[in-house]
Order: C-alpha cells, then sequence, then structure tokens
C-alpha cells in the first residue's frame, strides 16, 4: 500500500495540516464522545503547540495517509517521552506514553501497525533507551489491535461524572462540616497558584499522593518538584484555564491532603477535578471527604452554569472510588491502559 507517514510539527505546520489534523482527531471525538461538544480549532491550537515548550516532555506527533496523493488524514499519533529536565528523567526514559487514532473507514487494513513502527522508529532516535509503551485505550478496535500485538492490560480506569442536579447538597454540606468538626487545626487554603511559602511542601505532598493512586504494573516514579508545580500553573493560566486547588495545612505548617479542579469557560458545562489525596500520615481524620465536599460547595457558587463533573479514577482504587461513589460519581467511559513491551512486538495487519 503506497502510504504516507509525515511529522506533524505544531509549531512549523501549515494551515492546511493543521485543518487535515482536526478533521480527523474530531471524527474520532465524535465517535468516543458523540454527546460533548468540541473545542474550537482556534482554541486547541495554542494548547497543543504549548507542549513544545514543556521543559519536562517531548511529544512527537505524525499522520498517515492511505495514499502518497490523499488530503485526508487516515490516522494520528503522538509520543510523550521524559525529558533529561524532568526529575524523574532515570527512573522513566525508557517508558513512552502513546496515543494512536485510525479513522474508522481505515481500519483493519495494516495503517495502525504501519504507524506504531515508524512512531517507535523515530522515538528510539530520540530516546535510544525506549523499551516499553503506555496505551490508554477507550474504543473496542484499539483493544482487538494491542491485544493482537501482545500488549497487556497494566490497569482499568473511566472517566466518572458527576452531575450536579443529582447530588445530595445536604450530605455534602454535613461531610464539610464534620471535617472541620474533626479537625479544628486545620486550615483550608483555597488558591489559583501555590503561595511560594507552601510551594516546596506542596510539592512534596503532591508526589506523595499522587503515587498514592493504583497504577497497576507500570513502574512509573512520578517526582512534582517547585519548577514542575509553577510551569503546570503558567500552562494552564495562558491558555486561559481556570486551576482551582485546595489544600489542607495543619497547625505545624505541613500540608496534609488536596484536591484541584480545572474550568474553561469555552466548555463551561463541566469542571474537570484531578487528583485528590490525603498523605498518609493524616489519613482516618475525613480530610479527603472535607476537601471534596468544600470543592463541591466552591463550584456550585463559583460556576453555576456547570452541569457536571468530571474525574478519573483506577478502578482499584477503592477508597476513591468510595467518596465518589457516596458523592453520585458515575462511570461515564471505561478506560484500559496496555503496557506493550518493543521486544515483544509482531505488527499485525490492523
Amino acid at each position: 500500500m503506497p502510504i504516507k507517514i509525515v511529522e506533524f510539527d505544531a509549531l512549523t505546520a501549515a494551515e492546511e495540516t493543521w485543518d487535515i489534523y482536526f478533521r480527523h482527531i474530531d471524527g474520532i471525538l465524535r465517535e468516543t464522545s458523540p454527546e460533548d461538544p468540541l473545542l474550537s480549532w482556534e482554541k486547541r491550537k495554542p494548547m497543543i503547540i504549548s507542549d513544545t515548550s514543556n521543559p519536562f516532555f517531548y511529544t512527537h506527533r505524525f499522520l498517515i495517509f492511505p495514499e502518497e496523493s490523499c488530503r485526508e488524514a487516515a490516522g494520528h499519533s503522538a509520543i510523550c517521552l521524559e525529558t533529561p529536565q524532568s526529575p524523574s528523567y532515570q527512573a522513566n526514559k525508557h517508558i513512552g506514553t502513546v496515543k494512536l487514532t485510525v479513522s474508522k473507514d481505515h481500519r483493519r487494513k495494516g495503517l495502525g501497525s504501519e504507524l506504531l513502527k515508524h512512531v517507535i522508529s523515530e522515538a528510539k532516535i530520540k530516546e535510544p533507551s525506549l523499551a516499553e509503551l503506555v496505551i490508554p485505550v477507550m474504543l473496542e478496535s484499539g483493544r482487538h489491535f494491542l491485544d493482537r500485538l501482545g500488549g497487556t492490560v497494566s490497569i482499568e480506569t473511566a472517566e466518572n461524572r458527576l452531575y450536579l442536579k443529582d447530588v445530595d447538597w445536604p450530605m455534602v454540606t454535613s461531610w464539610a462540616e464534620e471535617g472541620a468538626r474533626k479537625n479544628p487545626g486545620t486550615v483550608i487554603k483555597t488558591v489559583p497558584a501555590i503561595p511560594e511559602e507552601d510551594l516546596q511542601d506542596y510539592s512534596g505532598a503532591y508526589t506523595e499522593t499522587f503515587n498514592q493512586a493504583p497504577s497497576g504494573d507500570l513502574a512509573f516514579e512520578n517526582i512534582y518538584t517547585p519548577e514542575k508545580i509553577r510551569f503546570s500553573e503558567q500552562k494552564n493560566a495562558a491558555q486561559g484555564v481556570v486551576q482551582t486547588t485546595m489544600y489542607s495545612k495543619e497547625c505545624d505548617g505541613k500540608i496534609s491532603g488536596l484536591t484541584e479542579t480545572y474550568y474553561l469557560k469555552e466548555l463551561g458545562h463541566k469542571v474537570a477535578q484531578n487528583l485528590t489525596g490525603v498523605r498518609q500520615a493524616y489519613k482516618g481524620r475525613g480530610l479527603g471527604k472535607m476537601l471534596k465536599a468544600k470543592m463541591l460547595l466552591y463550584i456550585r457558587r463559583e460556576y453555576p452554569d456547570v452541569k457536571y463533573i468530571s474525574t478519573g479514577n483506577a478502578d482499584s482504587n477503592a477508597p476513591m472510588l468510595s467518596i465518589n461513589q457516596r458523592l453520585g460519581f458515575k462511570k461515564h467511559r471505561p478506560i484500559k491502559v496496555y503496557k506493550l513491551k518493543l521486544s515483544h512486538i509482531i505488527p499485525p495487519r490492523v
């Protein structure tokens, strides 16, 4: 098959190439999330370009065309590698995170295999120690593809949603009040960016609580430094993303727990809630419930038009799932995270 694979460089791509990219991606998004509105190309474009300035991660993108002269992409792939500037580079340099999509009309024609082989070849030039890929999958076709490649499911996760119209607000209020009674010396701070005096300890708290979440057999080491936290805050602010972090601070000044949300005006129907966690030394005091409850009350007050909150959880994360289920979160979209060892790959026809 006379296919063509080209690099998609966000810094130098022509407008025609951007149009080709977005038409393909939008087709996949309508398949995986048919009920969700799409963010405009004008808003998404600078978000993708900003990936090129991330000092901690290097992202390499490719488009595949089924014919040399074709003007519509049949597939797209992006691989993300940690850079030597990342605090966890030495532990994670052998791992690449891959997103790979093939349009519905072009599946089972070998394009996915060719694209993946090309991505691996190019990534090995950048990082010779690359030995395994981590690939999140939502579509059944992707699961079949990776099963045939010899990939293994490392962990099953899901996007869970809580619709605010279904929230038991008296219960939420009681959680917040109960948490305050149990923790009279604990202060809850709500900030758009972490104050300088708390940044070092917050980085440690973020690292600890992030690594508490189950990761299956994925051997990642996640380290968050003050520089990494600041870069993320600045990137979100530049993109118009309103970040809100709520964290608990003990009377000795130590940060004990945290939760964070992200809101984009152009997608005003939802709020994304990312990490919520409590440090091991402070568990058993209801801090996680209090933080989740207080953040819910904050969202209701600050964003009255929001319809739902979206968050991701591993199916095996029993403590957080218990809190979320009591709040009313329900599984919206299952996601299987595959691990694929490069030494095992014998690319099939797909």
